[in-house]
């Protein structure tokens, strides 16, 4: 974890946390309305307007830390889009050490949870990025339009990304996978899905675990268990497994996502009722 000098993979530290989060500001519509959505997996589930608050906690052996704070929130306002959005910041201590403040927006289409643009804005340590993805369709393929803004070396990047599978970005993915039976697949059974991060395309291979109960404030709650494993195309590991549990009621709130990192782990835990 960057800002508390621990070594990390390739990968920051509330990026780490955003991806297991599940985890924006903006309100620009892309342009294109889909010809063909074979592409995508069906989905049938109406999410309401819903904010959930996280405490981002780091785990080093004995040592607990609270690290940063977050927030994962819907707005169902239209009849043609949800609006989701991740917040994650350090706290004071940390701002000292490594400064954060992620913003993650998505914009989906509430007709098949079909992703329609994406947003990735990222202040860490005084850096400043942002990633944009504006999705197409057409003839079964999904098209990512990407652009990514560098500021800090004045470079404005472009790139065109293509898959035949279902694919989501790394906001609308956690959408998806709150609307799956879990109780419905075989443990040890498995969902595929693409991911368009960055300039390129992840594989996400969401892996069923079985049924337990975690204990958040004391208080348990059902849970389906989740490993969710990342690749690259050629099917060679990206980045560490993540583990996820969603609440088995008819709400499918996330309730805790950990991660590991070089040096202990960082666990996103559901501070909400």
């Amino acid at each position: 974890m960057k800002f508390l000098y621990i070594p990390t993979a390739r990968r920051g530290p509330l990026q780490t946390g955003i991806k297991v989060l599940i985890v924006s500001l903006i309100t620009i519509w892309a342009f294109l309305i889909p010809t063909s959505v074979s592409a995508q997996c069906p989905v049938k589930w109406n999410f309401k307007k819903e904010s959930l608050p996280y405490e981002v906690i780091y785990q080093w052996g004995f040592i607990w830390k609270r690290a940063a704070e977050a927030s994962l929130d819907i707005d169902t306002t239209g009849t043609t889009y949800y609006k989701a959005q991740l917040t994650a910041r350090t706290l004071a201590f940390a701002d000292r050490i490594f400064r954060v403040r992620d913003t993650l927006v998505s914009i989906m289409y509430k007709d098949g949870l079909i992703p329609h643009y994406y947003a990735k804005i990222s202040d860490e340590d005084r850096t400043y990025r942002k990633d944009v993805t504006k999705y197409s369709y057409s003839n079964g393929i999904c098209t990512g339009n990407i652009t990514l803004y560098r500021p800090k070396r004045n470079a404005i990047e472009e790139y065109l990304i293509t898959s035949n599978n279902c694919t989501y970005d790394m906001l609308s993915v956690f959408y998806y996978l709150r609307t799956i039976d879990f109780s419905k697949i075989n443990i040890g059974g498995r969902v595929n899905v693409d991911i368009f991060t960055g300039n390129h395309v992840e594989r996400l291979s969401a892996e069923y675990l079985g049924r337990s109960v975690i204990s958040l404030k004391k208080i348990p709650f059902g849970a389906y268990q989740i490993k969710l494993h990342f690749s690259d195309n050629k099917g060679e590991k990206e980045s560490d497994n993540i583990t996820a549990w969603i609440s088995d009621d008819n709400r499918r709130i996330p309730l805790q996502v950990e991660g590991k990192l070089a040096i202990g782990s960082l666990k996103a835990i559901y501070t909400g009722n």
